[in-house]
């Protein structure tokens, strides 16, 4: 008994191990490239990006986690270097400003649609008799 809780034991200590470990791959996805395509370093295949990796595999091998070297990144190349910008400050409007947008423009087309549906259904009986009018004087 004791001899399967020691091999339990030390198989959760191996996959912990390695649950821990931070890999390239988990931080391209939360970084942009830095040459100005705007796109994920994981995606991009310039020059800047193969730098830009050596440097995270530099980090990743001096023994840092995902969260110190994303903090370095930051103070390197700025807040404009992550993918998911912070909710604070100047970005903030990023997450905010189409929920703004979006509403201003459903009101708009609320607005739009009230004032053509009161038109429309005006009163449909005075129209006909007009027109009816109309066509009884041009005979």
């Amino acid at each position: 008994m004791k001899l399967k809780a020691v091999i339990v034991l030390f198989l959760l200590l191996i996959a912990g191990g390695k649950a821990l470990a931070v890999t390239l791959d988990d931080i391209q996805s939360d970084v942009l490239c830095t040459c100005g395509c705007g796109m994920i370093l994981k995606s991009c295949e310039c020059g800047t990006a193969a730098k830009l990796r050596e440097e995270i595999n530099q980090m990743i091998s001096s023994g840092m986690t995902k969260e110190e070297i994303i903090a370095e990144l930051q103070s390197t190349y700025g807040k404009e270097i992550l993918a998911n910008p912070p909710k604070e400050g100047v970005f903030a409007g990023l997450w905010y400003y189409p929920v703004v947008l979006i509403s201003a423009g459903l009101i708009v087309l609320y607005v739009i649609l009230k004032r053509r549906r009161s038109e429309w259904y005006a009163d449909p009986d005075e129209i006909i008799n007009e027109d009816y009018e109309d066509l009884e004087l041009e005979h």
